[in-house]
């Protein structure tokens, strides 16, 4: 049986507990309840009670009448609905129509919120809290309908009747008396619509003293002009968004950090090409519409390509979808049109792959009711009032989902293996997965075997492809940008620093930081910490792929160059300081690991300064006997590698006298037979 205890104050106020109404007393014990009940679970003090129960002229006893209502309240509803709070009482948490009311609008839900209203809210209710509070919870249930209204008119339903009633009612509402315009001109009655306006100003006039809002001057100038559609209906509201991702997969957090930022007006998305910031805003899209029944709009501003959108053929779209049968001839008229055919309704837009925030602007509405989502490779930061979500790729879980739901097949060890291949990129995930489901033959080790080989070259089918998404981005940079994503991809290096980039560059740390941030901007490099910086696995493999031999021996160069004179530095002085051979044994273990990594692998002739041709020769000089003094521990693992860096270093210095030094150099370098 249920026993559930609710209230309600859109009415007279009631409380029931299951289907059996419970009596609540006289008016002034009702009235301590709503405002109880208004507080929304705050405690309220016994003078705030008194004062809202009796105002200015309470009674003597009103501290234990306060009391003997709290007691009745108590008896009706229970022990455990009133707490006592120092002097005064709280609600506990209870199931109120108002709450209800608020998560129906929330929701989008406008006609059902309205449904729960059974009178003037606070009906019977005496004093001057009461009437200050009925009159707040009118203006809300206003908004409400006339946001609903708004709606039917735009669905093409008749509204006339009800809106001439509510101006009759609220003569100085101007919103009221905008719709009632828009619903007689779309019905041929254009006259009397104007006589609506006309009579608005006279009675402005004479009542406040002012003239009519700029909203409801605009509405006026539509009426005259010919802006709205004549008909005597709006037609359907647009339905523009593209189906949702069927396999959509993951992006818990990012869909709800979207979903809540949209309520703030305006998101926009960014990341690299093929991160999946389309199908995250598409799939948001879909689960958000209800709340906007004006309706959804897309466009796709093809920014990541030569030929970006024109913003003012974009508005052309976007006003016939809304039903305006006159469009300015410029941009700037189409703009300001659009604000107003969206400064009543809750459209949502979808801005898809942006250029910049310049060709966004133009294409915002006005209304607080409208939603935008743009998406973009840059970072929008100069789009005002955006808020911003840095969209990443996939975590392994995920990716691993993606990748078996669309290749069909069960999770494996393999599959992780192809996953990482991929970089956990979606597309890239997305593209290996369908040309697993293309090849019912092949296993998921025959793709990992063809993605070890070649993986831009594989990672294309039909006309998806990650290499073809990264060149849009790459064909947009100028040359000296382009020049920079090239040359920072050369060093084999986890993370770039500002000194690494400026070597690379050859460009002072300035210039190198501001290049680098430009990459990042624009969503070719990642910013791992304040002045570092590191390439997804695929750009990289992108930009090297891009970089001409004679570029990379150059960038090479430079970089082997400072490195050989910093180990050279630290090799002079490895005997007596400490902070010298730290050095030198961090360089070392960076040089193990690179060797590892490369080990079988082809070397470039040691002209071009190549790290790997160093550590190559690195180990084959820790192979022979130490020279004299050494100054490192023999336990050390990484002695092979210092020691050979003690060697280079010194031999590079020109300190002959260390002969065992050269020639253990001499000797490295002739065994690798160079």
């Amino acid at each position: 049986m249920d026993d559930t205890l609710h209230l309600g104050l859109l009415g007279p106020v009631r409380a029931r507990r299951g289907t059996a109404e419970l009596d609540l007393g006289s008016p002034k014990q009702r009235l301590l309840l709503a405002a109880l009940v208004l507080a929304d679970g705050r405690a309220l003090g016994r003078d705030q009670l008194i004062d809202v129960l009796w105002a200015e002229d309470p009674p003597e006893t009103a501290r234990n009448v306060l009391r003997t209502y709290a007691s009745r309240l108590r008896a009706v509803l229970g022990r455990e609905a009133l707490v006592s709070a120092g002097s005064g009482y709280r609600l506990a948490p209870v199931q109120t129509d108002l709450a209800e009311f608020d998560r129906l609008v929330e929701a989008g839900r406008p006609a059902e919120a309205l449904a729960l209203w059974r009178g003037e809210a606070l009906a019977g209710l005496p004093g001057p809290y009461a009437s200050a509070q009925r009159d707040a919870l009118e203006q809300r249930r206003l908004a409400v309908l006339e946001r609903r209204l708004a709606a039917d008119l735009e669905a093409g339903l008749e509204v006339t009747g009800e809106l001439s009633a509510l101006v009759a009612a609220h003569p100085l509402r101007e919103s009221v008396r905008g719709l009632l315009m828009r619903a007689l001109y779309r019905g041929g009655r254009q006259s009397e619509a104007v006589g609506v306006f006309t009579e608005a100003r006279r009675l402005l006039d004479e009542e406040l003293g002012v003239a009519p809002s700029a909203e409801l001057a605009d509405v006026y100038q539509q009426v005259i002009t010919g802006s709205l559609p004549p008909s005597g209906t709006a037609g359907p509201a647009p339905a523009q968004l593209p189906g949702d991702i069927p396999d959509f997969t993951g992006r818990e957090e990012a869909v709800r950090a979207v979903e809540d930022l949209l309520r703030t007006g305006m998101v926009a998305v960014s990341g690299l090409g093929g991160v999946g910031k389309t199908a995250l805003a598409v799939h948001v899209a879909h689960r958000v519409k209800e709340r906007y029944p004006g309706g959804q709009l897309h466009v796709d501003l093809r920014g990541a390509g030569a030929d970006p959108a024109d913003p003012a053929l974009v508005l052309e779209r976007f006003l016939d979808a809304l039903g305006a049968t006159r469009v300015p001839p410029d941009q700037e008229g189409r703009a300001a049109l659009l604000r107003t055919l969206t400064a009543d309704r809750r459209v949502l837009f979808l801005l898809d792959n942006a250029a910049s925030a310049a060709q966004v602007r133009p294409l915002l509405p006005s209304g607080a009711g409208n939603g935008v989502m743009v998406t973009s490779r840059a970072r929008l930061s100069d789009l005002i009032g955006a808020r911003h979500v840095d969209l990443d790729v996939l975590t392994e879980r995920e990716a691993a989902a993606l990748f078996t739901a669309v290749a069909r097949v069960p999770d494996s060890p393999a599959v992780a293996r192809v996953t990482a291949a991929c970089g956990f990129l979606p597309l890239a995930v997305r593209v290996a997965g369908a040309r697993l489901a293309a090849r019912p033959r092949w296993s998921v080790e025959d793709l990992l075997a063809r993605l070890s080989a070649r993986r831009l070259g594989e990672l294309r089918v039909g006309d998806l492809g990650v290499e073809a998404s990264f060149a849009l981005s790459y064909d947009q940079l100028d040359a000296e940008l382009a020049r920079g994503f090239r040359r920072l991809a050369v060093p084999d290096s986890a993370e770039l620093t500002v000194e690494l980039a400026a070597a690379v560059l050859g460009r002072d740390a300035r210039e190198a930081e501001r290049t680098c941030e430009e990459l990042v901007d624009l969503s070719l490099l990642e910013s791992a910490a304040a002045g570092r910086y590191r390439y997804h696995d695929l750009l990289r493999d992108f930009a090297l792929a891009r970089t001409s031999e004679a570029e990379r021996r150059a960038a090479l160069a430079t970089v082997q160059a400072g490195w050989l004179a910093a180990v050279t530095g630290a090799a002079e002085r490895a005997m007596t300081d400490p902070a010298a051979r730290d050095l030198l044994l961090e360089e070392a273990s960076c040089l193990a690991a690179m060797d590892r990594r490369h080990r079988g692998a082809p070397d470039p002739e040691p002209s071009v300064g190549s790290t790997l041709v160093v550590a190559r020769a690195l180990a084959l000089v820790g192979a022979l006997d130490p020279p004299p003094a050494d100054p490192f521990s023999p336990a050390d693992p990484r002695i092979v590698y210092a020691r050979g860096l003690l060697a280079l270093g010194l031999s590079e210095a020109g300190a002959h006298e260390v002969v065992h030094g050269k020639a253990a150099l001499e000797s490295a370098l002739a065994a690798l037979g160079r």
